[in-house]
């Protein structure tokens, strides 16, 4: 397992074929072309949800021995570095969101009136008031069913991850108290019961924005992490709890996607796992290792963040216009699905690059520069 940059490299791999399988499907349910296992972008969603609690746990435990779990200063750092990580990609996408929604409106309405089965609440592109913006800063509206889906964004999975990063300090905290496979379980418990207990809380969201209905998928990637650092299967077969879970809690989850969150379970476990050397496992694991770890795949792991956030801007006008000025409708489904993959790939991937490099890395080292040491008095003046 490569561990060049300080983590499996096979997880930028991954990350990037999970924004890669997101913009995928959005073209592919946008242009009206149905493709098996591709037009199901929540499935990537759930790919990128259990790569996050894999690796906040991996590296959280790592870190604990320079970091404790129980000093507040390495909850502020943790905080610290997944906004930095976050938010200045995220605000500088949001600000084209909101100025331009209207206009994004107009173009999902263009989308809409060729394939109507495609049709959302477009009225959401263009809400441009005080309290969506504010809801939008501070991150809280994944919380608030009215503000959970709306923007042109798919932003609603970054309000569900904000949730994740403010909780998971506690949640670490709390396996000290009560273990760490004790604590897990417990709080997939209550995901489940409060299915029940809050029902109408749960179903007043459009997509699974609130933490309670994906923190179990999250869990189970705090699973996985474990299973891989003792190389205990009992931890796989406990994070396989949270498909079970999913289909419990039921909202907007198909079955095909429960089974897709098991086998992904599975399949990113033996991938993550170190195999005895010559074993059959580490043989079969060669490829999908291979493929994960290349430069391409590691670019795309590299742009991930910026292709999630940004394709949609791209994809959306794109459609429209090509339906409208075009007569794109005219051609078979898979041609114009090939047609806006073979525009909006190079579009996309080419600005997630620009992005990539001149805001997420900025942004990063903005956050280094905040929890850098600052010198002493006697040192400035010594």
């Amino acid at each position: 397992m490569s561990t060049t940059r300080g983590w499996s490299t096979e997880l930028e791999g991954l990350r990037g074929f999970a924004s890669l399988w997101v913009l995928l499907g959005h073209a592919s349910l946008l242009v009206h072309c149905a493709i098996p296992i591709v037009s199901m972008p929540s499935i990537g969603v759930d790919l990128f949800i259990l790569l996050s609690g894999y690796l906040m746990a991996k590296n959280y435990i790592e870190r604990q021995e320079k970091e404790p779990w129980n000093s507040a200063n390495t909850v502020k750092k943790f905080w610290i570095r997944r906004f930095f990580r976050i938010a200045p990609l995220y605000y500088l996408l949001l600000i084209i969101a909101v100025a331009y929604g209207p206009w994004f409106g107009e173009m999902r309405d263009t989308i809409a009136q060729f394939y109507p089965t495609t049709a959302t609440e477009t009225s959401r592109y263009s809400d441009q008031s005080v309290a969506n913006i504010i809801a939008h800063i501070s991150f809280i509206f994944g919380l608030l069913p009215e503000y959970g889906f709306n923007t042109v964004l798919p932003d609603w999975s970054i309000g569900l991850e904000m949730q994740f990063y403010m909780l998971f300090p506690f949640i670490m905290l709390l396996t000290l108290r009560l273990g760490y496979v004790p604590t897990l379980l417990l709080i997939m418990l209550l995901c489940t019961i409060g299915r029940f207990v809050l029902a109408g809380y749960y179903e007043a969201f459009i997509m699974p924005s609130m933490i309670l209905i994906k923190l179990h998928v999250f869990i189970a990637g705090m699973l996985m992490a474990e299973a891989v650092r003792k190389k205990q299967l009992g931890y796989l077969l406990l994070a396989l709890i949270a498909p079970v879970v999913s289909a419990i809690i039921a909202i907007g989850v198909s079955k095909l996607q429960i089974v897709f969150e098991a086998a992904m379970i599975i399949g990113m476990t033996a991938v993550l796992w170190q195999h005895r050397p010559g074993s059959l496992m580490e043989k079969l694991i060669k490829l999908p290792r291979a493929i994960l770890t290349n430069r391409v795949s590691t670019w795309l792991g590299d742009v991930s963040y910026s292709v999630y956030l940004v394709h949609l801007l791209i994809v959306v006008p794109a459609i429209a216009l090509l339906l409208r000025d075009y007569n794109m409708d005219a051609l078979s489904a898979p041609l114009r699905f090939a047609i806006i993959c073979g525009i909006c790939l190079p579009l996309t991937y080419g600005i997630a690059t620009l992005l990539y490099r001149f805001v997420e890395k900025p942004g990063i080292q903005l956050g280094k520069r905040v929890l850098a040491p600052r010198p002493s008095a006697q040192d400035v003046t010594g």
